[in-house]
């Protein structure tokens, strides 16, 4: 497996130099992200955070700064959550933002990073007996982890239908490389879902001209793999629909899901309102994966007159596409279609498993009764106290440790109270100037680095590219969807946008004269 910096460094062009900086945090329990089917336990689920941080020199002086690292800022930055269950892992991007501060070029450095970073964390995460998945909610936002760049000028905020294409471009090259490496037994299925967009045309205008992969088959599809995930993680098709969904954090879905639980009765698994919903555990006004589709789209950030879009991308092996068999897929289809009564459905299967449950648990309770337990004797030892739930080895005056220098390959491992007071700190700095910028890096560098006991420069990775990329190659690449295509200015708008006060005034004086004289050529003369 490359080093995180190798495979950077790989992608990246040859005159691009940069300075990475990644940290992590080892898995550890968390909250279900699905929510379990009645009468059943919550599928136990791990998290662990990934979070890269890249940053170039300043082009301002560093001189009268207060931190070592002045001569550099942050110019992108990209957060990873991974859950990992017993059939499946879930990547998803929680966050990612760049700062503004990084010149434009042709292909743009940031997708390139963002393209590797999936890549590696994928290959490095990838399990023979678990799925992968990605997936990330596109949002047009001034600012996600830099507060304050969106004040510099500098910075190109993309629209939401700019964003989930660019997004869409991004996750393809992933599907594009894997495809290309021989004697591979996994393939990637892209899955997309705009709301306010119904219809393949429609969609079509985010996805590249080429949506076909060379065995015919289209690398993206409109829709979701949700009902295909569920059967991944052994639900049956007549599961309720709210077992279906994730709950990622800061997620419209998420909120929508719990609004629809509040309603019911419903909270987390569980039920509060009556003994009839208890064993049902469905909503009352949406009964399908497309009922809630339908319904979000007059949710929120949907409805707000923004472009969103739920991206997926699912792992395929090749071997089981000719040997899946037909009832799985016709199961899938229908429940999407017909729209099931959750309520219905699941009763009648709850009631034919319950006979096989009971004659388990007689059979077990049987064989407990016939085993005898030997009288206990011998003196009592006192064993020692220690902390519930924590290591034997910390005492109950330790203070907490925010550093586990256990991994030094790419960065330092942290504890989850450390990762989530690195955001913290990272979120409350400002970055509305070179200079504010600067400082700003080189505080957090400085913050992290006490955390863990290191000293700045010991972590730091140096990233030079090694990729030779030429103009010509990039414009031959370009019709193909390949991974240095980063040209959003075919992104044609239909309507003309008002010119605002954010506009330089040379720019305004030039649109107003070109209509001026259009507006005289088109008067006729008086004899």
């Amino acid at each position: 497996m490359p080093r995180l910096k190798d495979a950077l460094a790989g992608a990246l062009p040859k005159d691009f130099n940069c300075r990475m900086r990644y940290i992590h945090t080892s898995p550890k329990p968390c909250d279900p992200l699905f929510s379990a089917p009645p009468g059943e336990d919550p599928e136990r689920t791990k998290l662990a955070s990934y979070f890269l941080t890249i940053s170039t020199p300043s082009l301002s002086s560093a001189n009268g700064f207060e931190y070592r690292d002045a001569g550099h800022h942050f110019v992108f930055a990209m957060e990873i959550l991974v859950y990992s269950t017993r059939r499946l892992i879930t990547m998803f991007v929680s966050k990612a933002d760049s700062t503004g501060y990084l010149p434009r070029r042709h292909p743009s450095p940031v997708r390139v990073i963002a393209t590797t970073f999936l890549k590696w964390l994928s290959d490095r995460l990838r399990h023979p007996r678990k799925r992968l998945v990605i997936s990330l909610f596109a949002r047009s936002q001034p600012t996600y982890l830099f507060p304050g760049s969106a004040k510099t000028g500098k910075k190109h905020i993309l629209t939401g239908h700019q964003l989930t294409s660019w997004w869409v471009r991004v996750l393809d090259s992933m599907i594009r490389q894997k495809a290309d490496v021989p004697n591979q037994d996994r393939d990637w299925q892209g899955y997309i879902t705009v709301p306010n967009f119904n219809g393949m045309a429609e969609v079509r205008r985010f996805l590249p001209p080429d949506n076909v992969s060379s065995s015919a088959k289209p690398r993206w599809k409109r829709g979701d793999p949700l009902q295909e995930l569920a059967i991944t993680r052994g639900l049956p098709e007549t599961v309720p629909t709210r077992c279906l969904l994730p709950r990622f954090p800061d997620d419209p879905k998420g909120r929508f899901i719990q609004d629809l639980d509040d309603e019911v009765g419903l909270t987390e698994d569980t039920v509060t309102a009556s003994p009839s919903k208890k064993k049902q555990g469905v909503w009352l006004s949406v009964k399908n994966l497309d009922t809630f589709w339908t319904v979000m789209e007059a949710r929120q950030e949907c409805s707000s007159g923004q472009v969103v879009g739920f991206l997926w991308l699912i792992e395929e092996r090749r071997q089981d596409e000719a040997s899946c068999s037909g009832t799985t897929r016709a199961h899938v289809q229908s429940s999407q279609s017909t729209g099931m009564n959750d309520s219905q459905t699941y009763d009648i299967q709850q009631n034919e498993s319950q006979p096989s449950q009971t004659s388990q648990s007689s059979i077990g309770s049987q064989a407990s009764s016939q085993k005898r337990r030997g009288r206990l004797t011998g003196p009592i030892t006192a064993r020692q106290p220690r902390l519930k739930g924590g290591s034997s080895n910390i005492s109950a005056t330790s203070e907490p440790s925010f550093g586990l220098i256990n991994d030094k390959s790419d960065g330092p491992m942290l504890t989850s109270e450390g990762y989530d007071c690195a955001m913290q700190i990272l979120l409350q700095l400002d970055f509305s100037s070179a200079e504010g910028a600067a400082q700003s890096t080189a505080k957090w560098v400085s913050e992290v680095s006490g955390m863990v006991a290191l000293t700045p420069e010991s972590w730091v990775v140096e990233v030079c590219g090694t990729a030779e990329i030429t103009a010509l190659s990039d414009q031959a690449q370009n019709g193909n969807g390949a991974l240095a295509t980063n040209d959003l200015g075919s992104l044609v708008r239909k309507k003309k946008r008002k010119v605002d006060d954010s506009l330089e005034p040379t720019i305004a004086a030039v649109d107003e004269a070109s209509l001026i004289n259009t507006l005289v050529g088109r008067k006729k003369l008086k004899a």
